[in-house]
């Protein structure tokens, strides 16, 4: 590399002047570097940096030439112009210099003696193999080899940080090799190699998948004697690195933990209780208990003694509390500092709950809880009540039953001498308020409230008092009107006397509250509204200044959930104003932090619920920037691994840091947040407005459909499928035809490409099918070509391949007895999942079915094979999907769909016998009946001859109208019907038959077969009304009784429960006036009294009777 001596001597120069405190000597720097390095001579660059990476004689220098190395060697070239210049610079220097680079690297890693360069030298040389791969550097693992046995601890330290970042490298060694090597290092008498090889024995386990981890099991014990020199030696720079390791592995591979968990509990709590220890040391080592809880809570559970020895650390942390006189003088309220020890002990507390439940570890915390809260200090009694809303929802399931006497335990805390405490109950009430809806409300709202109400008057106390209102926010939101209205008026008057409060978060919080309440009073709220709406409307107007933003943007909320609570006649003589000044504030507001811009976003859509078509003349002002705010694109940061985030890119802001390859990325959540949040609007708008929403429906897809490939969040992904068919509704409803089929056409292949790559993200796959599926239907027929259905079918194929190998991998792993309680726990909840996205898989084919009916027929043969593969399966929601896929078939395709039917009525008669798949007998049932309306004379052998009779036996079964079993039961009698009605002449039993259906009825669970079902009932009554009328064994005539009383009860459950067209209301309410009016005063009068007091007042409600 020595023809690199004088170039790198001029860069040395640039690179001096990239760390000049001076941002203008820097930024000419960097614009030098870029013009005058990158662009013009990428390969004298590179060459020069890995010269000074070598042989500069300065450790800073050398140090971070290795940073510029790896940044500018790994992104792409500046001003590329084609598809060949979009490359990266490494890629595009010759091979000869990239391999000179490479030489110098190895000759710098053995030469380095300054250890922060060695640390930057390695992590370029990782990025290098994990750009190019083992293969294009042979020489490297020889390398790493040798210096992992070295006599220099420096090189033995780097060959493992190496490891550590390109642990690929060793997953195509011997494990036995690499094993013994691993636990050699384990040993070494070096404390920085023996952490750089527990790092690197983390990232191969990692590196490994499952069923190879478990030969690495053996090699765990020894990665913990890492640890205990270093609590020994109070290394806790160290100490925490080593146990952050520990967590990477217990969050992916918590079963090899098993063996050693006992010692582990023991170590990790010893440093937890530890109080001379660094905050970060003792959470850290807790931290390491949750995660295995979390990861693995089967086999925590298993251990008696894990629950014993980390919730009392866990409560002494919570317990560490300290009181300053800023916390009751502050203006400004702030979320608890999330590195204090009590914090950490309330989020273990909350994560422990929730994965393991209650059984072991409530007794465990009720072992302190009660003498806690009866402790002379103040801190002790706080934690006690602070443990109790942690557990609240992980306990749910034991705690429910023991409320009433959980509640007399910590009411008397709101009469706690200390604020805190009475603060910390307030706190403890609200979170109970949530995890125990709506039964806490309604069981124990006067023992809550009474307790509650007065602690919003302690106005000396405002952190109370504004707790206290807060906590009324999350009862009142899962209360019903009946619980809170006999509260109201006293709650209102607290919440008025709050807004004259001097403290602006008191009156902030009063404002919230108020909104709540009018949200769930609704109506009721109308006696309050001319009191506070002109209260509102002042602070709109007048408080203007920057520090009354939040305040504004809660009173905003506020009038816009009042508004919607009273109604628009109520509010219709304020609405101008209102718009007149969010109008205003909108255009006020330019600060990327202004509070007020999310507030505004909320509020518009409430008012446009609540005004619809009216709301239209203001989209010009509301779309804008709710436009902009969904086409927002992420902020990214990418630091050294020893940057301090918190300099620049605060968590306060929303920026969140991961460890990836020696470097920080990080990235802004709070951006994504608000991204979700204006795409979630965008599909109430859409919904709301209908037609004044189309001349934004263009742009909005243009935005909408790009978002399914956005993997930086979830829920964006989500929100934007869910987004697609409402737009489209609103252009269909505006009967623009054209406009529909032209955005279809510019975004059905973008769809269907998303749907045959929607990873394994089961949440997503189920919301784009089903998105996919409302799109379809919305559109009509034709809204694709033979190409674009052969690609659905395609797509569909091989998502439901990959649930059926999903599925036989999970058959393998029960049989070969794998898997422990933890195991199953996660595979119940995958199957639950999948079994989702697999019914809109099925309801997307569906739609395919009902739009285009013949003409996808064809294209049916390709799913043939999975159906089949589906429906030889034991599981009964395999073949579930596969009968439902061809009841739409024969729905759609009528009689075509008989050259299929050979690989189906076996397995539906099969399934019409099982007795232990409600679901799947519902399935096969609904099926019969499509035969029987759709299907035409080819399936009347089977549904006369096979079907018939296996569904009269299911009819007859005791437990027919069970919970799990009313649904098939009534497609059954929904089924019969239609056999009656279609196949009635080919059957020998016809009119034994109708009494069999009569006497089945009713039908009024099933929303979606109750109207056919009862139309039937109208025409045969029409018809021939002795036919039902008859005893239930057949004999005698018209008038029975029994028959007339089944008759009026049938109709009466319909009518109830249902909601039918007008024309079919009608002819039931019809039927019942006939029925009773042929009756005597007497016969009249018991018939009615059978009828339940339910379903009178149901019918009353109604306006039947």
């Amino acid at each position: 590399m020595s023809n690199f001596k004088d170039t790198a001597a001029v860069l040395k120069g640039v690179m001096s002047n990239l760390m000049s405190p001076d941002n203008n000597v820097r930024t000419k720097a960097e614009s030098t570097l870029n013009s005058e390095w990158l662009a013009a001579q990428p390969q004298t660059l590179l060459g020069s940096l890995a010269f000074l990476v070598h042989q500069d004689p300065d450790a800073q220098a050398r140090a971070f030439a290795s940073v510029l190395l790896r940044r500018i060697a790994f992104q792409g070239m500046p001003n590329a112009d084609t598809k060949e210049d979009m490359r990266m610079v490494w890629s595009a220097v010759p091979q000869a210099v990239t391999q000179a680079v490479k030489s110098e690297l190895l000759s710098a890693l053995r030469d380095e003696s300054d250890r922060g360069a060695r640390h930057k030298l390695c992590d370029t040389i990782s990025e290098v193999v994990n750009n190019e791969g083992e293969n294009d550097w042979p020489e490297l693992v020889s390398a790493l080899y040798a210096c992992a046995q070295d006599s220099s601890a420096q090189l033995r330290e780097s060959a493992y940080r190496i490891f550590s970042s390109c642990a690929f490298l060793l997953t195509t060694q011997s494990s036995e090799a690499v094993n013994t090597a691993f636990i050699g290092a384990f040993q070494d008498s070096d404390a920085a190699v023996r952490l750089a090889a527990l790092q690197a024995a983390v990232a191969y386990i990692l590196a490994n998948d499952a069923k190879s981890r478990l030969g690495l099991a053996p090699m765990v014990p020894h990665m913990l004697s890492v640890l205990e020199p270093l609590y020994r030696d109070r290394d806790e720079t160290e100490l925490v690195e080593a146990l952050s390791a520990l967590i990477e592995a217990a969050d992916e591979a918590p079963k090899l933990f098993s063996a050693v968990l006992g010692s582990l509990i023991t170590f990790a709590t010893e440093i937890g209780k530890n109080s001379e220890l660094e905050n970060t040391t003792r959470q850290t080592a807790m931290e390491l208990l949750v995660t295995l809880a979390e990861s693995a809570p089967g086999m925590c559970r298993k251990n008696a003694q894990f629950c014993q020895a980390i919730v009392p650390v866990c409560m002494e942390m919570m317990s560490s509390i300290e009181d300053s006189e800023e916390w009751y003088t502050t203006d400004v309220l702030e979320d608890s500092d999330n590195e204090e020890n009590y914090v950490f002990g309330e989020q273990a507390m909350d994560r422990l709950a929730i994965a393991l439940g209650g059984k072991q570890l409530l007794p465990t915390a009720f072992n302190y809880i009660p003498q806690m809260l009866a402790s002379q200090e103040w801190s002790q009694r706080h934690a006690a009540l602070m443990a109790i809303s942690s557990i609240g929802e992980g306990c749910y399931k034991i705690m429910r039953s023991e409320l009433q006497k959980i509640l007399e335990l910590i009411a008397p805390c709101f009469k706690d001498p200390h604020t805190r405490v009475r603060y910390a109950v307030c706190n403890c009430v609200g979170q109970m308020a949530t995890d125990f809806a709506p039964q806490l409300q309604e069981k124990h709202h006067q023992l809550v409230l009474s307790n509650l109400i007065p602690a919003m008057d302690e106005a000396a106390t405002p952190r109370v008092q504004a707790h206290a209102a807060a906590a009324m926010v999350n009862f009142a939101e899962e209360a019903t009107k009946l619980v809170l209205d006999p509260y109201l008026d006293t709650l209102f008057e607290r919440l008025l006397a709050m807004l004259s409060s001097p403290k602006r978060y008191v009156q902030e919080q009063a404002i919230t509250t108020i909104a709540t309440i009018a949200d769930n009073a609704q109506a009721k709220f109308n006696k309050y509204y001319s009191t506070i709406m002109p209260m509102l409307l002042n602070v709109l107007a007048q408080a203007s200044d920057k520090e009354h933003r939040l305040l504004r943007g809660k009173a905003i909320e506020c009038a816009t959930f009042i508004a919607l609570a009273v109604g628009k006649e109520t509010f219709k003589p304020d609405i101008a104003r209102v718009v007149e000044l969010l109008t205003h504030i909108q255009q006020s507001v330019t600060d990327a932090d202004d509070p007020q811009a999310s507030y505004l976003q909320s509020a518009w859509a409430r008012l446009c619920k609540l005004m619809g078509a009216d709301f239209a003349p203001i989209l010009p002002v509301v779309m804008p920037p709710l436009i902009a705010a969904a086409n927002q694109q992420p902020d990214f940061a990418i630091l050294e691994d020893d940057e301090d985030p918190e300099t620049s890119y605060s968590a306060e802001d929303g920026w969140e840091f991961a460890s990836i390859g020696g470097q920080q990325v990080g990235i802004k959540t709070t951006a994504l947040e608000e991204k979700c949040a204006a795409v979630e609007l965008l599909v109430s708008y859409a919904k709301d407005l209908g037609v004044a929403f189309v001349p934004y429906a263009a742009e909005v897809l243009g935005i909408l459909v790009p978002l399914f490939k956005f993997y930086f969040h979830e829920g964006v992904r989500t929100a934007a499928a869910a987004a697609v068919p409402p737009v489209l509704q609103s252009i269909k409803q505006a009967g623009d035809v054209a406009a529909l089929r032209s955005v279809w056409a510019s975004m059905c292949d973008k769809y269907i490409s998303v749907l045959g790559n929607s990873d394994d993200d089961d949440t997503f796959t189920m919301q784009l099918f089903g998105s996919f599926a409302d799109a379809v239907e919305t559109v009509g027929e034709p809204s694709l070509g033979a190409e674009q259905m052969q690609a659905f079918v395609g797509v569909c194929v091989s998502q439901m391949n990959k649930y059926y190998q999903r599925m036989k991998a999970r058959e393998a792993a029960r049989e070969a007895e794998e898997l422990d309680e933890d195991d199953e726990e996660q595979l119940v909840e995958e199957e639950m999942l999948e079994g989702l996205a697999i019914d809109e898989v099925a309801r997307a084919l569906h739609a395919m079915l009902a739009t285009h009916g013949p003409a996808f027929v064809a294209m049916f043969q390709n799913v043939l094979p999975i159906a089949h593969m589906y429906l030889q399966e034991s599981d009964p929601a395999a073949r579930q999907w596969a009968i439902c896929v061809f009841d739409d078939l024969v729905e759609y395709a009528g009689p075509a769909s008989s050259q299929y039917a050979s690989e189906f009525l076996k397995p539906i008669a099969q399934a019409l016998r099982d007795t232990n798949a409600p679901d799947l007998r519902q399935a096969a049932a609904y099926g019969v009946g499509v035969m029987a309306q759709f299907g035409g004379d080819a399936y009347a052998e089977f549904v006369v001859g096979a079907a018939l009779p296996a569904m009269l036996e299911s009819l007859a079964s005791n437990d027919a109208r069970s919970t799990e079993n009313v649904y098939a039961t009534e497609n059954i009698i929904a089924a019969v019907a239609k056999v009656l009605r279609f196949f009635g002449g080919k059957l020998p039993d016809a009119k034994g038959l109708l009494q069999t259906w009569f006497w089945a009825l009713p039908v009024c669970n099933d929303a979606d077969e109750a109207p056919a079902t009862y139309e039937y009932l109208v025409q045969v009554l029409s018809e021939q009304p002795d036919a039902l009328l008859l005893s239930a064994n057949g004999t005698g005539s018209g008038n029975d009784p029994r028959a007339l009383k089944h008759l009026v009860s049938v109709v009466v459950e319909a009518l109830a429960a249902c909601s039918f067209a007008p024309e079919l209301v009608q002819a039931l309410v019809a039927i019942m006036q006939k029925t009773m009016a042929s009756l005597d005063d007497s016969a009249r009068a018991s018939l009615w009294a059978s009828v339940s007091p339910e379903h009178q007042r149901a019918l009353q409600s109604k306006g039947y009777i």
